[in-house]
């Protein structure tokens, strides 16, 4: 192994290079290991459900062309978000996806629970709506940040590798993002 090359789960770098040498179900492996996550950072991205999912097909075809000079100096996982987040961009500049639209994040009501009594299931989608529309107001580079933290669960080393930044500026931006939410959800504490 190459001093240059990151620490790989066995099974993953195995899957990876059976890939590279052509095996569909290698390929298909690794498409259903990444593929919700990299799902709900395109969804945090763009908002569209529709259009989230055409993205992760094109993020996946470019990580099927792409493999074969994937060369282990990064984890799979962070070569694969940095691809869907380059592609993110791209749909954004394209297509204009500056604001998400709310329902898009939160859901509707008939995708709520039924079985909570309806006083419940009011309050808990004026919850959603209030910080759904929070996290909204943030720029694309605090929200990934976030997505990538507190939906994905990636350490900040893991975030500064897909983003392409320090640790330091992950930090940077995760603090952004949580003073403008708390700034943005304070007046509305007593309703959370």
């Amino acid at each position: 192994m190459n001093t240059r090359e990151i620490q790989f789960d066995l099974d993953e770098q195995e899957l990876v290079r059976a890939a590279q040498s052509g095996d569909r179900v290698a390929f298909k492996a690794i498409y259903e290991l990444y593929q919700n996550r990299i799902f709900n950072l395109i969804f945090y991205a763009l908002g569209d459900p529709t259009a989230a999912q055409d993205v992760l097909q094109i993020v996946f075809l470019k990580v099927y062309r792409g493999l074969a000079g994937f060369r282990f100096e990064s984890r799979l996982a962070t070569w694969i978000y940095r691809i869907a987040i380059n592609e993110c961009r791209n749909q954004n500049r394209r297509h204009g996806y500056e604001h998400v639209p709310l329902e898009a994040v939160l859901g509707t009501c008939e995708e709520l629970d039924g079985s909570a009594p309806p006083d419940e299931l009011h309050l808990t989608e004026e919850k959603r709506e209030i910080i759904g529309s929070a996290l909204l107001a943030l720029s694309l580079n605090l929200r990934t940040a976030v997505v990538l933290r507190y939906i994905d669960g990636l350490s900040y080393q893991e975030i500064a590798e897909v983003l392409n930044c320090s640790a330091g500026t992950v930090a940077s931006r995760l603090n952004r993002a949580l003073t403008q939410l708390e700034e943005r959800l304070r007046p509305l504490r007593r309703l959370l």
